[in-house]
Protein backbone atom coordinates (compact mmCIF):
# COMPACT_ATOMS: atom_id res chain seq x y z
CA UNK A 1 0.00 0.00 0.00
CA UNK A 2 2.96 2.41 0.33
CA UNK A 3 2.77 5.01 -1.70
CA UNK A 4 -0.90 4.51 -2.74
CA UNK A 5 -4.06 5.96 -2.52
CA UNK A 6 -5.72 5.05 1.03
CA UNK A 7 -8.52 2.95 0.61
CA UNK A 8 -11.86 4.78 1.67
CA UNK A 9 -14.28 1.77 3.75
CA UNK A 10 -18.07 2.44 4.20
CA UNK A 11 -20.38 1.55 6.52
CA UNK A 12 -24.12 1.88 7.01
CA UNK A 13 -23.59 5.24 8.80
CA UNK A 14 -19.89 6.31 8.32
CA UNK A 15 -16.93 7.13 5.65
CA UNK A 16 -13.40 6.05 6.82
CA UNK A 17 -11.18 8.15 4.66
CA UNK A 18 -7.36 9.02 4.23
CA UNK A 19 -6.81 11.92 6.89
CA UNK A 20 -6.69 15.48 5.38
CA UNK A 21 -5.90 18.86 6.27
CA UNK A 22 -9.35 20.42 7.10
CA UNK A 23 -9.60 17.75 10.12
CA UNK A 24 -7.21 19.74 11.73
CA UNK A 25 -9.68 21.31 13.76
CA UNK A 26 -10.73 18.38 15.14
CA UNK A 27 -7.68 16.93 16.07
CA UNK A 28 -6.79 20.41 17.69
CA UNK A 29 -10.13 20.26 19.51
CA UNK A 30 -10.12 16.60 20.78
CA UNK A 31 -6.04 16.80 21.77
CA UNK A 32 -6.39 20.09 23.64
CA UNK A 33 -9.41 18.48 26.09
CA UNK A 34 -7.54 16.42 28.56
CA UNK A 35 -10.56 14.07 29.37
CA UNK A 36 -10.90 13.70 26.10
CA UNK A 37 -7.32 12.72 25.33
CA UNK A 38 -5.76 11.53 28.02
CA UNK A 39 -5.69 7.52 26.68
CA UNK A 40 -4.34 9.04 23.35
CA UNK A 41 -1.61 11.46 24.53
CA UNK A 42 -2.67 13.91 25.40
CA UNK A 43 -3.76 16.79 26.03
CA UNK A 44 -1.37 18.29 23.43
CA UNK A 45 -0.63 21.69 22.06
CA UNK A 46 -2.32 22.65 18.74
CA UNK A 47 1.33 22.06 17.13
CA UNK A 48 1.71 18.82 18.59
CA UNK A 49 -2.07 17.98 17.41
CA UNK A 50 -0.79 19.08 14.27
CA UNK A 51 2.36 16.64 14.34
CA UNK A 52 -0.33 13.67 15.14
CA UNK A 53 -2.19 14.56 12.04
CA UNK A 54 0.80 14.49 10.12
CA UNK A 55 2.07 10.85 11.81
CA UNK A 56 -1.36 9.24 10.64
CA UNK A 57 -0.92 10.74 7.21
CA UNK A 58 2.58 9.27 6.92
CA UNK A 59 2.08 5.78 8.43
CA UNK A 60 -0.05 4.72 5.68
CA UNK A 61 3.26 5.80 3.47
CA UNK A 62 5.97 4.06 6.00
CA UNK A 63 3.76 1.23 6.91
CA UNK A 64 1.07 0.38 4.01
CA UNK A 65 -1.91 1.06 6.31
CA UNK A 66 -3.08 3.28 9.31
CA UNK A 67 -5.68 5.55 10.89
CA UNK A 68 -8.50 6.54 9.19
CA UNK A 69 -10.49 10.03 9.99
CA UNK A 70 -14.43 8.80 10.45
CA UNK A 71 -16.62 10.43 8.91
CA UNK A 72 -20.36 10.79 9.20
CA UNK A 73 -21.84 9.63 5.32
CA UNK A 74 -25.15 11.85 6.13
CA UNK A 75 -23.73 15.47 7.16
CA UNK A 76 -19.87 14.83 6.44
CA UNK A 77 -18.74 15.43 9.34
CA UNK A 78 -15.47 14.50 11.22
CA UNK A 79 -15.67 12.81 14.42
CA UNK A 80 -12.70 10.94 15.16
CA UNK A 81 -10.29 8.44 13.67
CA UNK A 82 -9.90 4.38 13.83
CA UNK A 83 -7.06 2.82 12.40
CA UNK A 84 -3.82 0.73 12.82
CA UNK A 85 -0.35 2.21 13.78
CA UNK A 86 2.68 0.71 14.70
CA UNK A 87 5.03 3.14 16.31
CA UNK A 88 8.60 2.82 15.99
CA UNK A 89 10.19 0.97 18.80
CA UNK A 90 6.82 -0.75 20.41
CA UNK A 91 6.58 -4.53 19.95
CA UNK A 92 3.17 -5.11 17.37
CA UNK A 93 0.58 -3.29 15.22
CA UNK A 94 -2.65 -2.13 16.86
CA UNK A 95 -6.48 -1.35 16.09
CA UNK A 96 -6.97 1.99 18.10
CA UNK A 97 -9.55 4.65 17.54
CA UNK A 98 -10.76 8.18 19.28
CA UNK A 99 -13.89 9.65 19.04
CA UNK A 100 -14.99 13.46 20.29
CA UNK A 101 -17.35 13.62 22.81
CA UNK A 102 -20.29 14.75 20.71
CA UNK A 103 -20.20 11.05 18.83
CA UNK A 104 -19.66 8.83 21.82
CA UNK A 105 -22.50 6.28 22.92
CA UNK A 106 -23.81 6.10 19.41
CA UNK A 107 -22.26 3.11 18.43
CA UNK A 108 -19.78 4.86 16.03
CA UNK A 109 -16.71 2.47 17.17
CA UNK A 110 -17.99 -0.32 16.89
CA UNK A 111 -18.92 0.84 13.19
CA UNK A 112 -15.82 1.92 12.30
CA UNK A 113 -13.44 -0.67 14.41
CA UNK A 114 -15.64 -3.96 12.48
CA UNK A 115 -14.79 -2.55 9.06
CA UNK A 116 -11.27 -1.67 10.23
CA UNK A 117 -11.04 -5.36 11.31
CA UNK A 118 -12.99 -6.64 8.18
CA UNK A 119 -9.95 -5.00 6.01
CA UNK A 120 -6.75 -5.92 8.43
CA UNK A 121 -8.52 -9.55 8.26
CA UNK A 122 -9.57 -9.45 4.35
CA UNK A 123 -7.15 -6.83 2.73
CA UNK A 124 -3.63 -7.24 4.91
CA UNK A 125 -4.11 -10.92 5.52
CA UNK A 126 -3.13 -10.25 9.05
CA UNK A 127 -3.47 -13.32 11.37
CA UNK A 128 -4.27 -11.12 14.60
CA UNK A 129 -5.02 -8.09 14.96
CA UNK A 130 -4.34 -6.54 18.89
CA UNK A 131 -5.24 -3.99 20.68
CA UNK A 132 -2.96 -2.82 23.68
CA UNK A 133 -5.64 -1.01 26.88
CA UNK A 134 -4.62 1.48 29.58
CA UNK A 135 -6.07 -0.17 32.59
CA UNK A 136 -8.00 2.96 33.13
CA UNK A 137 -9.79 2.91 29.89
CA UNK A 138 -12.86 1.20 31.28
CA UNK A 139 -14.48 2.41 27.52
CA UNK A 140 -12.27 1.35 25.32
CA UNK A 141 -12.40 -2.15 27.35
CA UNK A 142 -15.82 -2.56 27.11
CA UNK A 143 -15.66 -2.32 23.07
CA UNK A 144 -12.96 -4.66 22.78
CA UNK A 145 -15.18 -7.08 24.73
CA UNK A 146 -18.20 -6.47 21.97
CA UNK A 147 -15.49 -6.91 19.48
CA UNK A 148 -15.16 -10.30 20.82
CA UNK A 149 -11.68 -9.51 21.71
CA UNK A 150 -9.34 -12.17 24.55
CA UNK A 151 -6.51 -10.72 26.32
CA UNK A 152 -3.55 -12.44 25.40
CA UNK A 153 -1.00 -11.00 28.12
CA UNK A 154 0.11 -8.15 29.68
CA UNK A 155 3.25 -6.31 27.99
CA UNK A 156 5.24 -3.22 29.32
CA UNK A 157 5.52 -0.48 26.56
CA UNK A 158 8.41 1.91 25.17
CA UNK A 159 6.55 4.63 27.31
CA UNK A 160 6.86 2.80 30.73
CA UNK A 161 3.00 1.76 31.23
CA UNK A 162 2.41 -1.97 31.55
CA UNK A 163 -0.97 -2.64 28.89
CA UNK A 164 -3.12 -5.45 28.44
CA UNK A 165 -3.05 -6.70 25.30
CA UNK A 166 -5.92 -8.39 23.44
CA UNK A 167 -6.29 -10.01 20.17
CA UNK A 168 -10.11 -9.18 18.54
CA UNK A 169 -11.39 -11.88 15.87
CA UNK A 170 -12.61 -10.78 12.53
CA UNK A 171 -15.99 -9.39 12.28
CA UNK A 172 -17.70 -12.97 11.07
CA UNK A 173 -16.30 -14.62 14.17
CA UNK A 174 -17.53 -11.99 16.90
CA UNK A 175 -20.49 -10.70 15.21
Amino acid sequence: MSNQTIPELTTQRLLLRAPRQDDFSVYEAFYADSAQSRFYGGPLKSREAWTKLAMEVGHWSLKGYGMWSIEIRSTGEMVGGCGFWWPDGWPRPELTWWLIEAARGEGLATEASLAALDFAYRELDWDIVETHLDDDNETARRLVLRLGGAMLTRDLFPDGIERNVYSIPPPSAST
